[in-house]
């Protein structure tokens, strides 16, 4: 019940703000693409453009019940982003959403993507900046200067890095953030914790329509906000493939 009224009455400015920022870039995608880590593809619309639209997923992510539905949905099923089975420039775009945080040789996987991508193709990254630990594998957050300086280190031209929104978006999202991870970190409290941290969460679940307003009319006001790299949950990275 608890889980349901959190999914209901909870906005995420997260996915707001990358509906936004893809429905602008959507246009410049044409041509063979390839989403690394697409999961169950919330983003293909914005591929409508593109000739052919590949995925890849890695197995270790998903339940066996789960299995089924994906494979219908997966291209390529990889186990380490370093290694695409993809022939040298043979590709006109890559997108990669929410995935660099998992990746343990960050400077492999940027030179991965620049060899399976044409002269002149682009990149299109998002990664997390001040957000928790959402994974076992959750290794990185990737600040503005080392995204830009991953990606001119391994053959692009970086275009941009954007913050989705400012320190409104960044101070929603982490609230939200942990009223869902609230419960189970309530599970592990002592008995008096218990008591006293449960009424600052109930009040927090009473006012969540009251935030949920709130956070709609923060992301009306942030969504062009791309320059607060410093105070974002976020990143964006647009670069291309330096031409030979």
């Amino acid at each position: 019940m608890l889980y349901g009224y959190l999914q209901l009455m909870q906005y995420s400015i997260h996915g707001a703000m990358m509906h936004y920022k893809l429905k602008q870039i959507s246009p410049q995608i044409k041509g063979r693409w390839l989403d690394i880590g697409a999961g169950d593809q919330p983003y293909k619309k914005y591929f409508a453009g593109a000739d052919e639209y590949l995925t890849t997923n890695t197995k270790r992510h998903y339940l066996p019940e789960d299995l089924e539905e994906i494979e219908k949905l997966t291209t390529y099923w990889i186990e380490d982003g370093k290694q695409l089975p993809l022939p040298d420039n043979s590709l006109d775009g890559v997108a990669c959403f929410q995935v660099l945080s998992v990746i343990d040789k960050p400077e492999d996987f940027f030179r991965e993507i620049s060899r399976i991508l044409k002269p002149g193709g682009k990149l299109i990254l998002t990664t997390d900046f001040l957000y928790p630990v959402w994974s076992k594998e959750d290794r990185y957050r990737h600040t503005a200067f080392n995204l830009r300086q991953l990606a001119e280190s391994n053959g692009f031209i970086v275009e941009a890095v954007e913050s989705f929104g400012g320190f409104g978006s960044a101070v929603h999202e982490l609230q939200m953030r942990f009223m869902r991870s609230f419960p189970e970190i309530w599970k592990q409290k002592t008995t008096l914790s218990k008591m006293v941290s449960a009424i600052p969460y109930i009040i927090l679940l009473v006012i969540l329509p009251i935030l949920n307003l709130s956070g709609r009319l923060i992301f009306q006001i942030e969504k062009k906000c791309s320059w607060n790299t410093n105070f974002t949950f976020n990143l964006i990275l647009k670069a291309l493939k330096k031409p030979s």
